[in-house]
């Protein structure tokens, strides 16, 4: 049978101090339980280890050759022992991590440098895709997902919230007016966003509660970064999140429609498979995210002058 963890750590001990009670001190056992182990070794062996004296304990020729070959394996047991504590203690290897293309595009990509400098033996595979992925499918460590998370088998916690509003370039407005209710609407070239469940009604939140319209467009996508430069182009009305166009709005290049109204509010999420244990890199990232990502989020800051409006009637987000 092979030698036994145990018995290696018992005998090291015992070379090391020459006497059976400092050893049992070291390991937390009685003397008599170490010298049994020594026994057991020695007989598994079928060799004898350690010539004892009334005085003192002395390795045989045997024990000293055993000691010389086993010492190695001690040290190899010692550094993989450190590697995994180290492991545990710091964020290292590739974790990879899933979100939209335009949060990742717009927010989580310049995130990264900040990310990997905090954490330099951290590997990080940005995978972006508008598409709903099974995260435990597709070996996702973690996820950044918008609105209802409807996987009961992922854990999420909660970062921020997501304003999305309507916006047009002053050049269409200035062409085809500003809109003043909801109603006006459907009158107006709209840019629309395909992957809505419904993506030809616009369920608004404003003063008075809820109103759903029905609009119509020559353009649609399902990416809100192109509809949001094709509304900079002057071609239409459309709905984006303020992440995406927070310079366009800051600059004047883009203005809110409707500023009164937004899109009823939804929340960010930090999500990851459940496990017993969560991973140190998984953790140290939705860390550094729940950090970065407060409410309001640093886009929407920058923004207090446009969106304070819509903020007051999206005060049920999240």
């Amino acid at each position: 049978m092979p030698v036994e963890t145990q018995e290696l750590l018992v005998f090291h001990a015992v070379v090391k101090h020459s006497n059976y009670a400092k050893a049992a001190d070291e390991l937390g056992l009685s003397p008599s339980g170490v010298s049994r182990i020594v026994s057991r070794l020695e007989e598994r062996l079928g060799a004898r280890l350690i010539q004892r004296t009334t005085r003192k304990l002395k390795l045989t020729e045997v024990g000293q050759a055993f000691h010389a070959r086993t010492s190695q394996v001690m040290s190899d047991l010692k550094d993989a022992e450190m590697e995994v504590q180290q492991t545990v203690l710091r964020p290292r290897g590739t974790i990879r991590i899933s979100t939209s293309v335009a949060f990742g595009q717009f927010y989580l990509g310049p995130l990264l440098v900040e990310l990997t400098d905090r954490y330099p033996e951290l590997t990080v595979d940005l995978f972006l895709t508008d598409r709903f992925i099974d995260l435990i499918d597709e070996g996702i460590d973690l996820g950044i997902r918008f609105g209802t998370l409807p996987d009961s088998r992922l854990i999420a916690r909660r970062l921020c919230t997501n304003h999305r509003v309507l916006v047009a370039a002053p050049s269409y407005l200035e062409r085809r007016g500003t809109p003043r209710t909801p109603a006006d609407l459907p009158g107006h070239e709209c840019l629309i966003f395909t992957s809505f469940s419904k993506p030809q009604e616009w369920r608004l939140i404003g003063p008075d509660g809820p109103v759903t319209v029905g609009i119509s467009g020559h353009i649609s996508s399902n990416n809100i970064a192109a509809l949001a430069s094709a509304a900079e182009s002057g071609m239409g009305i459309t709905v984006t999140a303020t992440m995406v166009v927070g310079p366009q709005l800051a600059s004047g290049q883009l203005v809110r429609v409707l500023p009164q109204y937004e899109f009823e509010p939804s929340a960010i999420f930090a999500v990851y498979p459940s496990a017993r244990q969560l991973s140190t890199k998984v953790r140290a990232v939705v860390d550094f995210l729940v950090e970065r990502l407060p409410d309001p989020p640093p886009w929407d800051r920058a923004l207090s002058n446009v969106i304070k409006p819509a903020e007051r009637y999206g005060a049920r987000s999240g």
